[in-house]
């Protein structure tokens, strides 16, 4: 059976909301010319191209974006899943900004890309140094997992799974990185299919995708190192050679 390459994009291919590191760019686009991939990320189309070169994404079959809810194909919209947030959650998110004990509000706080709801404390204008004292206060203080677990126990038609650094990703009931394997099945039916993220475990954006693909006949796993480390495409490397050894 033929090899489909599901990749997850931050902590993955690319250090968070960073672009692809010159050594590991020249890797990966000498692997990306002789396999067959697709990339989804939980970011839209916009950042996506800040952090993975134009000529890469064009390698790829398909660019998934807002954790699935989007598919582009040759940089054109193919579907959207559209999500409008409800008054009572955006004065949920406001009022969990407002109380968290972390001090630091840098703006773009609740960021809508049309399918899904992005949520961060801190706010997506943090500076790098800004972001990763953020992320190292979330590993102790679990802020984003309570909230994740406060919205899906409020709303029984929402899913929040944790994303990237800084942030958590919302969206209706089913419409996160679970549904890729589906679409992915449209264009490779019956072939063997192999996704690596940094974040499959249970409350991860990855892992409503890592849980399907488990349960799946002829998928595989493969995590990315620690959980938005910031050189988990090191280990992305190692695991691709390692696939291409076999």
């Amino acid at each position: 059976m033929k090899k489909i390459y599901i990749f997850d994009m931050d902590g993955t291919l690319t250090p968070s909301r960073r672009e692809m590191t010159p050594d590991f760019e020249n890797f990966f686009s000498k692997w990306a010319n002789e396999h067959t991939f697709f990339l989804v990320s939980g970011s839209n189309l916009e950042k996506i191209k800040e952090q993975v070169p134009q000529y890469i994404l064009d390698l790829s079959e398909g660019v998934f974006t807002c954790g699935g809810n989007q598919l582009w194909l040759n940089n054109e919209l193919s579907y959207n899943h559209e999500f409008k947030p409800s008054e009572d959650l955006i004065s949920f998110l406001k009022e969990k900004m407002k109380n968290s004990k972390y001090p630091l509000r840098v703006g773009n706080h609740i960021e809508d890309r049309g399918s899904m709801l992005n949520f961060s404390i801190i706010g997506r204008d943090c500076s790098l140094d800004e972001r990763l004292d953020y992320f190292e206060y979330d590993v102790k203080a679990q802020e984003r997992a309570s909230i994740a677990n406060e919205i899906i126990a409020k709303w029984d038609n929402l899913d929040a799974v944790i994303g990237g650094q800084i942030s958590i990703d919302i969206t209706p009931k089913g419409m996160n990185k679970s549904q890729v394997l589906r679409e992915v099945k449209k264009f490779y039916s019956d072939e063997e299919y192999i996704f690596i993220g940094d974040r499959t475990m249970e409350g991860g954006n990855d892992y409503p995708l890592a849980k399907i693909m488990h349960e799946t006949p002829h998928c595989s796993v493969y995590q990315a190192g620690e959980p938005s480390a910031e050189d988990g495409y090191k280990d992305t490397q190692k695991i691709l050679e390692k696939l291409s050894d076999q």
